[in-house]
């Protein structure tokens, strides 16, 4: 009796104990940084716009600091292949301006996932008419906790807007319309509608291309527009478990006559616009069991 005796005492304190030093666990440090306390908010903000301030000074050496040695995204860019993006773009577009908007931020322990809005500009000019490049893209981040700071360890980009407008294209409404989310093979379509004014002719070409680097672009066949300005393409979504862009381009020209009474059609303007489509691929171990028995 005694021994049980005893052996309750020191179950008793042993559990007093535990309680008495439980705030030195790293338990305690975990479940704090999990909170979505004003400081854990404030601290993935403060990163992002460092991020971008990086990114708005094209400071590739810092910018890619930001990124974990695994970082990996939902099309497959690594580190490496993301740098080289980087530095491409910042080549061709060395005045581009990025801002971004942090929508929300989760927590778990020190592993963190932003939902984050970006969106760019850059002014480009082609003999001698302006034009501009505007980006939208709305991304998930998977955060890590280093020091009192985070890094990037991957990205899952939801939806995402490019448009390239140059000459009269820029006083022209247009629009692409593309489904967010298919299944590897899946057939869907996708449509382009336009508002010219009078007095512009225009031609269009609807194109689809896999999300690959460097980007792989496939010949554009321009066709007319039907008679209330849109265009429509039936694509089949790729089969090699690769995200893919459907690519619109428009040509426009102001008819004008020579003086021997010939038409002149050269091009006043040019748009290419992009929507993002993000292909699941097939997944071969889902099984859906018929439990109806047959009827004899």
């Amino acid at each position: 009796m005694k021994k049980f005796f005893l052996l309750a005492l020191i179950l008793f304190f042993s559990v007093g104990n535990i309680s008495a030093f439980a705030d030195d666990l790293p338990i305690k440090q975990k479940l704090n940084n999990s909170k979505p306390t004003f400081a854990n908010k404030y601290s993935i903000v403060k990163f992002f716009q460092e991020h971008v301030d990086y990114a708005n000074q094209n400071n590739l050496e810092h910018f890619i600091k930001s990124y974990a040695p695994s970082y990996i995204s939902n099309d497959g860019f690594n580190l490496d292949s993301t740098k080289s993006l980087f530095q491409d773009l910042w080549k061709q577009y060395n005045g581009i301006k990025y801002k971004n908007n942090v929508n929300s931020v989760a927590f778990y322990g020190d592993v963190a996932v932003a939902n984050v809005s970006e969106t760019a500009q850059a002014s480009i000019s082609t003999d001698s008419k302006k034009g501009e490049l505007k980006s939208y893209v709305d991304v998930i981040y998977y955060l890590e906790r280093k020091g009192k700071s985070w890094i990037i360890t991957g990205e899952n980009v939801l939806t995402e807007e490019i448009s390239v407008i140059w000459g009269d294209a820029r006083s022209v409404a247009m629009y692409l319309e593309a489904p967010q989310l298919v299944g590897a093979g899946e057939e869907y379509s996708a449509k382009l509608f336009i508002a010219p004014p009078q007095g512009i002719f225009a031609i269009g070409s609807i194109s689809t291309e896999i999300v690959s680097y460097p980007q792989k672009p496939q010949k554009d066949v321009f066709k007319k527009f039907a008679s209330d300005f849109s265009l429509e393409r039936l694509v089949r979504a790729n089969t090699q478990n690769t995200n893919e862009y459907v690519v619109a381009s428009i040509g426009f020209s102001r008819p004008t006559m020579s003086r021997t009474n010939n038409l002149n059609m050269n091009l006043s303007g040019y748009a290419c616009l992009i929507r993002r489509v993000n292909v699941v691929p097939v997944n071969k171990y889902i099984e859906i069991k018929n439990d109806k028995k047959q009827s004899k």
